[in-house]
């Protein structure tokens, strides 16, 4: 048995930080031990079970509030490098990425993703196309060259400039500022831009690709981060929210699972999550008065990417970069997430038809939740 009541309490912490850390955030100090003064948010006035509230807030964004505190802070981070880097004569800029950008986070303290771009050299898809005005960069080494060098005057100019943070650069593609005196774990990934041959004809940043550079490796990780966010946005739209509702619940369900199957869960990354939300289509079109059956709708989503090898082994990312189940140990995360859902439906079923054994999810379709 699921115990919603403990899940309700963790999902408020990660939205808004435990009782004590919000009052300490918001500057009262004295009441931080004594009093809860967190606001109540929506899914709490929700009149239904523990279950039911649950799926509401997990599926719920977080604060607006705190989402616009992520981004100046990753933003105010990402600032300060670019202004460092100039110094030494190295140009950049930045761009926001990841899931913040896309409104899809669980936590009220999310990570922020900043990409730190070579500004004044691009690398271009070849042949290139008539039309464009490309000219040979005056900076002759190798582009790979020229992004390991921002990447280790990050690393240096970083931990000279928030030396009461950590500053952990021992991640691959990315550098991690966290503590002192940011209100937000920021990651930096120096990267360069990639002019494919889409944004050749487009000029629209969601077509142009990006590459990253990986220490360990020393070499490029191809992707298109804004044409992801711009797929995965444009059909939420369509579906009226629904599409990062579901993303948002699966990361909440795989967040309150108990260790030792977190670690196996999470071979399914947020954009592997996304990615496997994108594909549901027209499943993904029901009121939102009907979020239950959204639950229902999952529930049979991944059964059928369980049982279904060759169709869970074609489906590719929004952007069309990778594909979504590319190592076995994500069938085994799958497998972790799909029997979750199936736990928390068969719960909400439960809650609703106390009598009813059948377990028929298909009535969740006429079961109207009031927010």
């Amino acid at each position: 048995m699921i115990n919603f009541s403990d899940r309700l309490k963790k999902l408020k912490d990660r939205r808004q930080g435990t009782a004590q850390r919000y009052a300490l955030d918001e500057g009262y100090t004295a009441l931080a031990s004594a009093y809860d003064l967190r606001p109540y948010e929506d899914y709490e006035k929700v009149k239904d079970s523990d279950a039911i509230r649950y799926v509401i807030g997990a599926m719920a964004p977080v604060s607006a509030q705190s989402t616009k505190v992520s981004i100046e802070e990753g933003e105010r981070v990402a600032n300060t490098l670019v202004s460092m880097l100039k110094t030494d004569l190295i140009n950049t800029e930045f761009r926001l990425q990841g899931s913040v950008a896309l409104d899809i986070h669980i936590e009220g303290h999310s990570d922020v993703d900043m990409l730190i771009l070579k500004k004044d050299v691009v690398q271009v898809q070849i042949p290139i196309l008539p039309l464009t005005n490309y000219e040979d960069a005056p900076d002759k080494r190798s582009m790979l060259e020229q992004v390991k060098e921002i990447r280790l005057e990050s690393e240096n100019k970083l931990k000279s400039r928030y030396y009461q943070a950590t500053v952990d650069c021992s991640n691959r593609k990315s550098i991690s500022i966290s503590g002192g005196s940011l209100a937000r774990k920021v990651d930096i990934v120096p990267s360069c831009w990639l002019d494919t041959h889409d944004y050749q004809r487009s000029g629209q940043q969601h077509d142009r690709g990006i590459k990253i550079y990986d220490k360990e490796k020393h070499e490029f990780i191809e992707n298109k981060p804004f044409l992801h966010i711009k797929k995965v946005g444009d059909k939420d739209y369509i579906y009226n929210g629904n599409l990062k509702k579901v993303v948002r619940l699966m990361k909440n369900i795989v967040a309150d699972m108990p260790d030792y199957k977190k670690k196996s869960a999470k071979e399914l990354t947020s954009f592997d999550l996304t990615s496997i939300a994108y594909h549901m289509n027209s499943d993904l079109n029901c009121h939102n008065q009907l979020p239950l059956l959204l639950v229902q709708r999952l529930n049979n989503w991944l059964e059928i990417l369980k049982d279904n090898k060759v169709l869970r082994e074609s489906l590719k990312s929004p952007d069309g970069t990778q594909f979504i189940f590319n190592k076995a140990e994500k069938y085994e995360a799958l497998e972790l997430l799909s029997k979750e859902v199936s736990d928390l439906a068969a719960s909400i079923y439960r809650d609703l038809y106390p009598q009813d054994y059948t377990k028929d999810f298909n009535k969740f379709a006429n079961r109207i939740v009031y927010t």
